[in-house]
């Protein structure tokens, strides 16, 4: 019976590959993930959900067991709740029985209230697309080993969808956002790799600052899309007057940011950072004249891991725990973010 239910997942996933690498469009990897995922666990709910770039709410963008008008109507914010952990910080999230976690239970759940559930990232290169959700109406249904299986679709979902906007750039041959004026996100990825070549050859360190805009959905809900672009415009043009010719900076998602500094240490990085945050405070954006802040997550290397994942990973947990402290702060780590507190530096 295992034997059988290993060959199934096997088929499964190979089909998923073979379509991936012929098509372009990512919609009908996604559709296959959803019909495989089905066909594998029975699912009374399966469903991948993105972040809109243009609005950073998250959209169903493919389901199975969701109704038409559910799909339309969802259009949730990223929180720090256990869904906002998720999507910060990939840590997968597995509900053995609803009864047993029914505050969590509620948070996850889609359109119907369901047994047991697991939910986990959907990221390419460190970047966070969305989450993809599967449940049951029956309690126990999924063990450790079905977060990995359900993992293994999740990245390939990722794939599909990064081969996609890949060959949309790659028409393009952007190599600057046109908005900030900062590195294009691969373009950054660049320069930090090459960082991490000759920090590693020669023991030098290199820190990377990431920061997310606290007020950013306040501010297009309030004042419209086109000042919250030139929010995150005037925020571009303060990093480019503040990095030195050999740091670099790019806007990773639709509010957030990431530096990167060259042979800096944890010391000097928390001062940038902690200036950073409170220059941003103090000053008034935009004709409307409106205050903003940011949080802050800072990581070095080799203190905060041994590889680029890891170094970025630890920059992604003190964002985020920065977040969930009330925002306007920088925090960090003394090790890998696994292995301790975070600590707020002020």
């Amino acid at each position: 019976m295992e034997d059988t239910v290993r060959e199934l997942r096997l088929h499964h996933l190979t089909d998923i590959v073979n379509e991936l690498k012929s098509a372009h469009q990512y919609e009908h990897v996604f559709h296959l993930i959803i019909d495989k995922l089905q066909r594998l666990y029975h699912c009374q709910t399966c469903a991948i959900i993105l972040i809109d770039p243009k609005t950073e709410y998250l959209r169903v963008e493919n389901s199975s067991g969701l109704s038409l008008t559910f799909c339309k109507k969802f259009r949730t914010r990223v929180t720090t709740g256990m869904i906002g952990k998720l999507l910060w910080t990939g840590e997968p999230i597995c509900i053995p029985d609803s009864q047993d976690d029914s505050e969590n239970a509620d948070e996850v759940q889609l359109e119907k209230s369901f047994g047991s559930c697991i939910a986990v990232q959907i990221s390419v290169n460190q970047r966070t697309l969305g989450y993809l959700h599967v449940d049951s109406r029956e309690v126990k249904s999924f063990s450790k080993q079905d977060v990995k299986i359900v993992q293994l679709f999740a990245d390939l979902a990722g794939l599909a969808l990064h081969k996609y906007r890949l060959r949309e750039k790659i028409l393009h041959l952007e190599r600057v956002d046109p908005i900030t004026g900062l590195d294009t996100y691969a373009t950054f990825m660049e320069k930090v790799n090459d960082n991490f070549k000759r920090a590693s050859t020669f023991k030098e360190s290199f820190s990377l600052i990431l920061f997310d805009i606290d007020n950013f959905k306040y501010v297009t809900n309030t004042y419209g899309t086109e000042m919250g672009t030139e929010l995150v415009k005037e925020i571009g043009d303060l990093l480019k007057s503040r990095i030195r010719n050999v740091d670099a900076a790019c806007r990773f998602g639709i509010d957030e940011f990431v530096i990167l500094l060259p042979k800096t240490e944890l010391e000097s990085a928390l001062e940038f950072a902690a200036n950073l945050r409170k220059e941003i405070h103090e000053k008034e954006f935009t004709d409307q004249k409106f205050d903003s802040s940011i949080s802050v997550g800072v990581s070095v290397y080799p203190v905060n891991g041994a590889t680029v994942e890891e170094v970025m990973l630890t920059g992604k947990h003190a964002l985020f725990e920065a977040q969930r402290a009330g925002r306007n702060a920088v925090m960090y780590y003394l090790s890998g973010w696994y292995s301790g507190e975070p600590i707020s530096f002020k």
